[in-house]
């Protein structure tokens, strides 16, 4: 009979440390959960995924590679990702294992000014592809070697048009800082990748 007390009071004192705990399945609208998760994908430029192996993928040089980046709404709510430009992601490429950024998609180009949103039901994903021609910010090819990519989004803020709280985890727009290469909510992992000859 102590043997079977013994056993319901355990079982009640886990269910009642599981009920307090993050175990449970609860909806995702607590103010601090992450609603959005951000990934990246390298592609040939025949759309053929080649970033799905746990060895880098090998791009020979001056061959077209397509990075893809993509955020979803992992809550249970529509949201809503607010741009304070036209400019909606972007892209970087960066010497492995450093900050050097030797490419992103938007050098030289001049997003115009203005709100632009993005609305996303629950579970919905957005996608942004960008073919690359393994050139420099100086339109130079890049050189046999390791690298890395980075993509996100440039997301102002979620609050809406004109609220005055940019968002730390966006991408930049334009190059990215060393501490803006980690992945957040609307930034990727870097993701490596080799130029052969």
């Amino acid at each position: 009979m102590r043997l079977l007390i013994r056993l319901l009071l355990g079982a009640t004192a886990l269910l009642l440390l599981l009920g307090n705990s993050n175990c449970s399945q609860t909806s995702n609208n607590a103010s601090d959960a992450p609603q959005f998760v951000t990934n990246i994908e390298i592609e040939d430029g025949n759309g053929n995924l080649v970033s799905s192996g746990t060895t880098p993928p090998s791009f020979v040089t001056g061959t077209n590679i397509e990075f893809t980046v993509n955020v979803r709404n992992r809550s249970t709510t529509r949201q809503t990702l607010w741009f304070n430009t036209s400019e909606q992601s972007n892209f970087a490429v960066v010497e492995q294992g450093t900050a050097d950024v030797v490419w992103n998609s938007d050098n030289g180009q001049s997003p115009t000014t203005g709100f632009t949103s993005i609305t996303l039901t629950p579970g919905q994903s957005q996608n942004v592809t960008f073919t690359w021609n393994q050139k420099d910010d100086s339109s130079n090819q890049l050189a046999v070697g390791s690298y890395e990519v980075l993509g996100g989004f440039t997301v102002y803020n979620t609050a809406g048009a004109g609220s005055a709280a940019a968002n730390g985890d966006s991408m930049a727009e334009g190059q990215p800082t060393a501490a803006q290469m980690f992945p957040s909510i609307y930034r990727s992992i870097l993701l490596p990748f080799t130029i052969i000859q």
